[in-house]
């Protein structure tokens, strides 16, 4: 495989018609989950993925098992367990605001150990893309983390993205987690607030520093719609977004924007190129209900990023 991703997928509940679940006339299932949002983004874009994780034995779990096969990620590394699949509710406000409430404690994916992960097979890919959604899962899971990686050949790269979600656990103990395993990550992807978790600043000149010192070769942050700063094997750069969109369901566009980093690494491309890439599908996808939806394909990507903006019609 290109790209190995471990972490929980879950059953996202979105209500309809938008606006206050209060007054939802029903839900709409989607599958979600940064792992395998990231991944299902490099298939589209041709490369091969796999994932590894856990699912309830259950009509959840075999929901998110089709899905997830139906665009082409590898699933033989998805243990089934008699613990339940994950679910979160995902309000969406009329102003693209989104608030999120989880459903995940004990879930067949938090009970993950080192156990029910293929070493082997992760150590044949080119890449292990990580987040620390899985670090704050839970203990099993976050020591499992941990072994994957000190347990990992040198030829693969890993890359992380802090993913912070403070409805699982507190500044304090993501802090604390996070830099310990950094060390460990050869390419970080983290947002302005992110950094200012970890650090306890916005300063990305010295983040970029202070991530360097402790042992990450690649450092990129992301700038939201002003685009993306990157510290990339010593060259460093600003790129702005290519594109603006308008937002209808900004989950997700961290996902697909790791999703363009993974896919330059893997082509070698140049930092720059990477970047600018990564920004347009972060954007892109946003106008799309759903976390990975609207993931575009190679085609459309450069058919997009070398259009004119009027250039609306194909014909």
């Amino acid at each position: 495989m290109d790209v190995v991703a471990i972490g929980e997928s879950m059953v996202a509940l979105v209500n309809e018609p938008s606006g206050y679940i209060r007054h939802a006339d029903g839900f709409k299932p989607f599958v979600a989950g940064a792992e395998t949002n990231t991944l299902i983004g490099l298939s589209r874009l041709g490369h091969s993925t796999a994932w590894a994780s856990a699912l309830g034995k259950d009509e959840l779990g075999e929901f998110i098992l089709h899905k997830v096969r139906a665009e082409r990620v590898d699933t033989t590394a998805v243990g089934m367990t008699d613990d339940r699949t994950g679910v979160f509710f995902k309000q969406i406000s009329p102003d693209g605001s989104v608030d999120v409430t989880y459903y995940r404690e004990n879930s067949a994916a938090s009970r993950m150990t080192l156990d029910d992960i293929d070493m082997d097979a992760v150590n044949r890919a080119k890449v292990l893309y990580l987040t620390g959604i899985t670090l704050s899962l839970s203990q099993q899971t976050k020591e499992m983390l941990f072994s994957v990686v000190r347990a990992l050949d040198e030829e693969v790269k890993v890359v992380f993205d802090p993913n912070i979600r403070l409805k699982m656990w507190s500044e304090s103990e993501a802090r604390e987690t996070i830099l310990e395993f950094l060390p460990h990550v050869d390419y970080l992807i983290a947002g302005r607030q992110e950094i200012e978790i970890l650090l306890g600043h916005q300063d990305s000149d010295r983040a970029m520093e202070k991530f360097r010192s402790l042992g990450c070769g690649s450092t990129i942050i992301k700038l939201g719609k002003s685009g993306a700063l990157y510290d990339i094997a010593g060259e460093r750069g600003r790129v702005d977004n290519p594109k603006q969109f308008d937002e209808i369901d900004p989950v997700g566009a961290g996902d697909a924007f790791a999703a363009g980093v993974v896919s330059g690494i893997l082509e070698d491309t140049s930092p720059r190129e990477m970047i600018r890439t990564a920004c347009f599908l972060g954007g892109y996808i946003t106008q799309f209900v759903g976390d990975y939806q609207g993931f575009p394909s190679r085609e459309t990507i450069e058919a997009m990023l070398n259009a004119n903006d009027d250039e609306k019609v194909k014909r």
